[in-house]
């Protein structure tokens, strides 16, 4: 392929007529001296390249000095043009310099489709990205950063990372950066927490490279921020539910094994009501163990998406009157005057699992009276689950339907339980379109309001 390195340099009159011509440029494109002096750029040139190049010979006859890219005979040649002043200061000729730019051209497009490229993967990184000065000052960041951090791009750039650093974060922080640029290690990652414009927190893993010049001073930062926030909560349930069975089975299992054990050995030593006694102890263990096991087995499951709704019309007075004869009330007394006849569109397996955490949250936690009503009402089928205990505190009624979410009182008073009860309830019924909230029953107990969907006159199920 023929090469342009040299240029060539011509100077022409006001008819456009080459006056000399000279340079290595010329024979490379198949042109000399001879070909160009004395004729002009229309008996040189083919029309299509006379039409870029005419009105930059004649911009510069009139004074102007141009610059300018054109194509011909399948290279890029760089045309820089300039008048050449007579006595009077007027132009009276061009001069001009061409050079093959073509290489140099097609590394620049490479360049700039290689920038863009870096560019669009900067922007559009479903994680946060970011350039960072030395002084920790941001110099670059992406909308996904944005986004984690509540702040807009412009107010990040006014900012440094260790303004939206938790603080129990930045000294680890800061100490890698420290080794990062002393050359000690070539890259660090920690899990860490920013401060969103909002005020509150996100976890996020932290990967941070150095950039150096070609005599290896640092120059900036180069982060990636993924949101763990969601992985946390997860490790940090999973990690509170090993920590609440490893207590709560402890004591039902003991329990069962231990009455379990003097029945098995001593069985005639023992009268029939004592029998009756430790039987029914080694029930409600065993009640406790399955309701604790199934509550932690839902959530998980839940949290994978696996369980789906399968809503029927179910009569609700029967339905709770099946659910309380399979749970142990002994300690209450239940009113379930207020129970009517009436029909919510519900998944039956969910709705005995919710009836079972409610009461067994009662009977757990409330007086010696429970009471089960249901109505008809304008925005669904309402059914109603209140005690004559203690109530909720104030305090925790914001908190009553999170996970693993219990009490002081309820801790302290040292009653068995996994927090998951109320939190399973509120999932259950939101897969089948139905609602729950608390209110303070009557007196000083606790209420629960649920509102499940009305159907029309269909088949009834059991």
């Amino acid at each position: 392929m023929r090469s342009f390195p040299q240029g060539a340099l011509f100077a022409f009159d006001q008819d456009l007529r080459y006056l000399s011509a000279g340079g290595q440029g010329l024979a490379d494109v198949g042109l000399s001296r001879e070909m160009l002096e004395g004729r002009t750029i229309f008996e040189v040139f083919p029309p299509e390249t006379v039409a870029v190049i005419e009105p930059l010979y004649r911009a510069a006859l009139r004074g102007e000095c141009t610059s300018f890219d054109v194509p011909f005979e399948g290279r890029v040649f760089l045309q820089r043009l300039a008048p050449v002043l007579g006595d009077d200061e007027l132009p009276i000729a061009g001069l001009g310099f061409t050079q093959d730019v073509t290489d140099a051209r097609v590394a620049e497009q490479t360049m700039r489709e290689s920038e863009q490229r870096m560019r669009l993967s900067f922007d559009f990184a479903p994680i946060g990205q970011a350039l960072v000065e030395l002084d920790g000052r941001w110099r670059a960041v992406n909308s996904a950063l944005a986004e984690l951090t509540g702040y807009s791009e412009g107010e990040l750039l006014e900012m440094s990372f260790q303004d939206i650093t938790h603080p129990d974060d930045l000294d680890l922080d800061l100490s890698h950066l420290k080794r990062l640029v002393a050359g000690e290690i070539s890259s660090y990652q920690m899990e860490k927490r920013y401060r969103t414009a909002a005020g509150g927190t996100v976890w996020v893993l932290l990967s941070v490279t150095l950039v150096r010049d070609d005599e290896q001073a640092p120059l900036y930062f180069i982060s990636q921020i993924q949101d763990i926030s969601e992985r946390k909560l997860q490790h940090d349930a999973l990690r509170d539910l090993i920590g609440i069975l490893a207590h709560d089975l402890r004591t039902p299992t003991t329990v069962v094994a231990g009455f379990s054990e003097a029945l098995a050995i001593g069985w005639e030593d023992y009268s029939d009501d004592e029998r009756r006694d430790y039987v029914r102890r080694i029930g409600a263990a065993s009640h406790s163990l399955q309701v604790l096991l199934d509550n932690s087995l839902t959530v998980s499951t839940l949290d994978e998406n696996g369980i789906v709704a399968s809503p029927v019309p179910i009569e609700l007075d029967r339905a709770v009157g099946e659910a309380l004869k399979t749970l142990d009330t002994s300690t209450q007394r239940i009113d379930i005057s207020g129970l009517r006849p009436v029909v919510a569109w519900m998944d039956p397996v969910h709705l005995t699992q919710v009836l079972t955490n409610l009461v067994t949250n009662a009977v757990k936690y409330g007086g010696d009276v429970l009471t089960i009503s249901t109505a008809e009402e304008v925005d669904g089928i309402v059914l109603s689950v209140s005690d004559n205990g203690p109530g909720v505190p104030t305090e925790f009624v914001p908190h009553l339907f999170d996970r693993f979410s219990r009490s002081a009182a309820a801790r302290l008073g040292g009653q068995r339980g996994t927090g998951l009860g109320l939190h399973i309830v509120r999932l259950l019924l939101g897969l089948n379109g139905a609602e729950i909230s608390y209110f303070p029953a009557p007196g000083r107990g606790a209420g629960f309001r649920l509102v499940l969907q009305k159907v029309g006159p269909v088949e009834l199920v059991d």
